[in-house]
């Protein structure tokens, strides 16, 4: 058998092996989600005895699903919205101006990529309340977007790197100003980009817990993933209710993920060529 024959085996096996590790826990949930709760603590791995599809419809009033998953939708909506808004401009200036300042400027948008949040929790939470941030999906969005932007900022950059001067040069000459030539020439060559970030924050946006935990505190404005959090009790928990929920939260993502796969990854390395 030759090496390349060998490696190839190899790696499927190792893919294989991969694929196992993330697919049981998912298996694992969905199988569950069908079970009675004294099915769920005799074994987990298990095949149903019994199904069930009564923890569905308790998951669906414990969630108060359609308050939440509206929610979450508003938050993951006005998150993308701010964030492209401020990041593309942004973006396309500082790669375009080649200074000290801009290279400090780029520095320090980026910086807080680098820094985990639970750094600085305190203090973003203590400011987003004196501005009269909290018990707001608007505010939460715009406080999500100051911490976590930098990474669309890394990926607009690296994309407006790659594309030629030369373009901007012409559409000069033919008279068009700054903004006419990032509207008509740069955000148009966006779009692999601008689809990858979105799901991207959309992915983050939709699951993130800790942000909305410290600053939503009125029920009304609660999101999904804070609502599941509320199901775990301290003397005793419905698993059977909380698996389900678990479903019912993750199936939206899940979706959007296998439908816009390939503009994820596409967006991920279209800027990666030049730099």
């Amino acid at each position: 058998m030759k090496r390349k024959q060998i490696q190839s085996i190899a790696g499927a096996v190792l893919l294989g092996m991969i694929l196992i590790v993330y697919i049981v826990p998912i298996f694992s949930l969905l199988i569950n989600s069908f079970k009675p709760y004294n099915e769920i603590m005799r074994s987990f791995i298990a095949f149903p005895e019994h199904f069930t599809f009564e923890n569905y419809p308790k998951a669906w009033k414990a969630l108060d699903f359609m308050r939440s998953s509206g929610n979450s939708i508003i938050m993951t909506i006005i998150t993308l919205v701010v964030l492209l808004l401020t990041t593309m401009p942004a973006s396309y200036q500082l790669s375009r101006t080649k200074t000290k300042f801009s290279s400090f400027l780029f520095n320090f948008f980026t910086m807080p990529y680098l820094i985990p949040f639970f750094a600085v929790m305190i203090p973003v939470v203590k400011m987003a309340r004196d501005f009269k941030l909290s018990n707001s999906l608007l505010g939460v969005s715009v406080v999500n977007v100051g911490i976590s932007g930098s990474f669309a900022i890394i990926m607009f950059c690296g994309f407006v790197k790659s594309i030629p001067r030369e373009l901007d040069e012409a559409a000069y000459v033919d008279g068009c100003g700054k903004f006419g030539v990032f509207t008509k020439i740069i955000l148009p060559l966006l779009k692999p980009a601008i689809s990858s970030v979105t799901i991207v924050y959309a992915l983050w946006t939709w699951n993130n817990f800790m942000l909305p935990f410290l600053l939503l505190t009125e029920r009304s404005k609660q999101t999904l993933i804070i609502r599941v959090y509320d199901l775990f009790g301290m003397y005793g928990t419905d698993w059977e209710v909380v698996i389900a929920a678990l479903i019912l939260i993750s199936a939206p993502i899940i979706v959007l993920y296998a439908l816009f796969q390939k503009n994820i990854i596409g967006g991920l390395t279209a800027g990666a060529v030049k730099g």
